[in-house]
């Protein structure tokens, strides 16, 4: 746990990792269990380590390629995809959206449409295995996908409903010159996948704002920053968009200053429905339970607003009925367990 979180009494309290919830907000290559990706390095006759820090975000983006490049099967892939949504299972999460780019491993182990395949079908092993439902977020880099697009959201399209549930866009630009994916977006949205975008990170509400109106989103991937204008902030709490945020993420990269000023509890406070999330767990050493425990130690938050938190993630619209039903009596029995000690 960080530092800031360790000052925690240790009190008995209701287990974090026991609490049910929904990761909305974890990058698929970002996130493999650290001993699944050593012993893939260690078959390729190579050592992997996670350093303890980054100079800035363009040393994390260096190592971030490291691990795709171990990758030289697609069972190689399929091993890791399976790693993670057992490894998510132990934390308590129900329901797992991962961020995938099949365009990571494309060509190298086969066409975009076979990478999504091996991943897909993985996910479902896995699924079957731990209870956990996972659905994809096949996800846009927009800093350099722009060309390949449009093929990337007719894949998202042609397994909409069976094993992608969103379409994303990430980029680290922000404003990310969003107007050039409209088509993109357009060919998720008319296949019934909402768009995901990541906004309000690097770059202020307009953003956000740009991801909402070019774009069509109807989730935000950080969005944290919609604290610096009132008026986004009604905007995003009358239209219950969700922002998935991920505090030790924002830390470790530099775009907030600590954990105690995060704006996450601002942003909850204004009534923008709020998401806790990892982001790139192998990368920042910190599981989605990890973040639930900052919002308890640093941020001072009581189990209902922990609560909250879980409860937002049903609002994902890729989720099951019956995930979100599980989801929801299960943080209510949480809370109810709580209440009765």
């Amino acid at each position: 746990m960080t530092e800031e979180a360790a000052t925690t009494s240790p009190e008995a309290r209701q287990s974090l990792r026991a609490l049910p919830k929904a990761h909305l907000h974890a990058h698929l290559d970002g996130s493999y269990p650290l001993p699944a990706v050593q012993a893939l390095a260690a078959r390729r006759g190579a050592r992997f380590e996670v350093p303890s820090a980054f100079v800035d975000v363009w040393q994390f983006f260096d190592h971030y390629g490291t691990v795709p490049a171990l990758v030289q099967s697609n069972e190689d892939l399929a091993e890791l995809c399976r790693a993670l949504v057992h490894a998510e299972a132990a934390e308590g999460v129900l329901y797992l959206e991962p961020a995938i780019e099949p365009q990571l491993y494309a060509p190298r182990l086969g066409s975009l449409e076979q990478v999504t395949r091996t991943m897909l079908s993985a996910f479902r092993e896995a699924s079957d295995d731990s209870g956990v439902e996972v659905g994809a977020n096949l996800t846009i880099n927009t800093d350099e996908d722009l060309a390949i697009s449009a093929d990337l959201a007719r894949i998202a399209a042609a397994h909409a409903g069976a094993g992608v549930t969103a379409l994303g866009t990430a980029g680290f630009v922000e404003p990310g010159h969003l107007r050039r994916y409209r088509e993109a977006a357009r060919i998720g949205r008319a296949a019934g996948l909402p768009v995901v975008s990541h906004a309000g990170q690097t770059g202020g509400p307009d953003s956000i704002e740009e991801a909402l109106d070019e774009l069509g989103a109807t989730r935000i991937s950080h969005g944290f920053r919609a604290v610096e204008s009132a008026q986004l902030l009604d905007r995003l709490a009358r239209d219950h968009i969700v922002c998935d945020v991920c505090p030790v993420s924002n830390v470790a990269l530099g775009v907030v200053k600590s954990l105690a000023e995060h704006p996450a509890p601002r942003l909850r406070a204004a009534g923008v429905p709020v998401t806790l999330n990892a982001d790139d767990s192998l990368w920042f050493s910190r599981s989605v339970t990890d973040q639930y425990e900052i919002a308890r130690s640093v941020w001072q938050l009581d189990d209902e607003d922990l609560a909250a938190f879980a409860r937002a993630g049903t609002l994902a619209t890729g989720m099951s009925d019956t995930t979100r039903r599980r989801l929801e009596t299960g943080v209510a029995a949480w809370l109810a367990e709580g209440s009765g000690r």
